[in-house]
């Protein structure tokens, strides 16, 4: 009898989940059927925007698909982008909290990256803006603290330059110089590029995103499907992932704990600071020690790895296009000289640099999918319905690398960003951060980050090919992140 009750119970969990994983809800947007358990997971999985492209070709700009079980719309071109985003934006601003969220944060998926959007969420980032304001007003803003950095930059990249080698690869110091900016705002200090503790957590801040490129695999799928499996057995790529961000936790708890023991409330240091300031004098269980170390991790995953990668491929962008190299050089020259450091505020006077930057920013488009939107209700979305808790996949190339908007899109030309007076124009349809209620938190910082270290490199080295090579490879790694394949250039010193 009871072989036979669990029989039965097997039978009908397989029947139910098998089921849910191909059905569709009405009148949902038009989509290719999947396949029992997995959905519509090998339509997708793997490179993001070329099979998306496929879809497109097929099925039109909005795009059906079921995905383990959950209901997923692909949204192309700007129009959907603005009604998901600017029309109806709290709609569509929660997050989606599947098992990689789980592996990562644990049960309650804290963090600015993945809370659903409401009163926790806009208290953490009023605090956010708050400190930055705060540390401005006490002369110390994020700015002064990427232009502190630069120096070391220069320092080693110069190490690289001289260390005897006819080509080189620059791209691990960008990696150091980011989380670096990040380590000074949250913990109050900047770490030396050799220190043993600053590279672990740098080293183990790569391996977590690197991982969590590889993650859509069958073993994967197996484990979110079983309840609570997860607990007991998880994939290399997941037990990668979970150890690496336990440890960064671990490194981050210890800088917490040191923080709440020398705390002057009359002279906060850093944010943590500021946020443990929060937590004693307004007592709102909206602020918890493990939701800031949560928020701390989000800053260094999606601070870090983004602004390095983008710099990748300026590097790569400028070897390939050396015109625009010598342009942009030119530029720096006449308005900084050689020895100036850059400020921000001289992109006012640099339009064709800012809009290299710009451009390095659309054409390498990093960030394929950005991050999920989840409809918080049932709604529509042009003619379609959209039940509660689907995920919006934003594919960010429809409009970056589209003749809809762009002139010459598969072209490098910073000339996308001037309008006829030479300036830089702004351009509704270019979305590196994001958009709607979750635009990224740091967008502001990264843009100051970006230019920076861009100018600060060229202003100091001119980049080359290497001897024998007509142009380095564009094609982008497919991954969480478009990262470009490794390559070697020749780096010299300007002066």
């Amino acid at each position: 009898m009871i072989v036979f009750i669990c029989m039965c119970l097997v039978t009908f969990w397989l029947l139910y989940h098998g089921l849910n994983s191909i059905w569709k809800p009405r009148n949902f947007p038009p989509g290719p059927w999947g396949l029992p358990f997995v959905g519509s997971f090998y339509h997708i999985s793997g490179d993001y925007s070329r099979n998306a492209k496929t879809l497109v070709q097929k099925y039109g700009n909005i795009i059906g698909l079921k995905l383990k079980g959950v209901n997923v719309v692909c949204i192309n071109g700007y129009d959907l982008f603005k009604q998901v985003m600017t029309d109806n934006p709290k709609c569509f601003s929660d997050r989606a909290c599947q098992l990689p969220q789980t592996i990562i944060r644990g049960e309650k998926h804290e963090g600015i990256v993945t809370t659903p959007y409401g009163p926790q969420l806009l208290a953490h980032r009023k605090l956010f803006y708050s400190v930055l304001r705060n540390m401005g007003l006490n002369h110390y803003s994020f700015e002064k603290i990427i232009i502190e950095e630069l120096p070391y930059l220069i320092e080693e990249l110069k190490a690289c330059v001289s260390d005897g080698k006819s080509t080189i690869n620059p791209c691990a110091v960008f990696d150091y110089a980011a989380l670096n900016v990040l380590a000074y705002f949250t913990f109050g200090n900047r770490y030396s590029y050799k220190d043993e503790k600053f590279k672990f957590l740098l080293g183990k801040n790569l391996k977590c995103f690197e991982m969590m490129s590889k993650i859509n695999t069958p073993s994967f799928l197996f484990v979110s499907y079983i309840p609570f499996l997860y607990k007991i057995w998880l994939p290399h790529n997941a037990r990668v992932i979970k150890e690496g961000c336990r440890d960064i936790a671990e490194f981050v708890e210890s800088e917490v704990t040191y923080h709440k023991a020398s705390l002057d409330p009359k002279n906060p240091r850093d944010f943590i600071d500021h946020y443990l300031i929060e937590v004693t004098s307004n007592h709102s269980h909206l602020f918890t020690d493990s939701f800031l170390k949560m928020t701390i991790m989000d800053f260094f995953q999606a601070g870090t790895e983004t602004t390095s990668t983008t710099l990748k491929w300026a590097v790569l962008y400028m070897v390939n296009n050396p015109e625009v190299q010598e342009k942009v050089q030119n530029e720096i020259d006449r308005e900084l000289a050689f020895h100036g450091m850059p400020k921000y505020e001289d992109r006012l006077k640099m339009p064709y640099t800012e809009a290299t930057v710009l451009e390095i920013q659309r054409k390498a488009n990093i960030a394929p999918i950005g991050l999920v939107h989840v409809a918080n209700k049932d709604t529509k979305l042009g003619k379609y319905d959209i039940p509660k808790s689907t995920y919006i996949l934003p594919i960010y190339e429809s409009i970056h690398h589209s003749h809809k908007y762009w002139k010459n899109p598969s072209q490098f030309d910073p000339e996308n960003f001037l309008d006829q007076d030479g300036k830089v124009g702004t351009r509704s349809t270019f979305m590196p951060f994001g958009g709607g209620l979750r635009v990224c938190l740091g967008m502001n910082i990264a843009k100051q980050e970006l230019f920076l270290f861009f100018v600060t490199m060229l202003q100091h080295f001119k980049l080359q090919l290497p001897p024998g090579v007509s142009k380095l490879d564009e094609e982008y790694v497919p991954g969480f992140t478009l990262q470009p394949k490794p390559y070697e250039i020749v780096m010299s010193s300007r002066f």
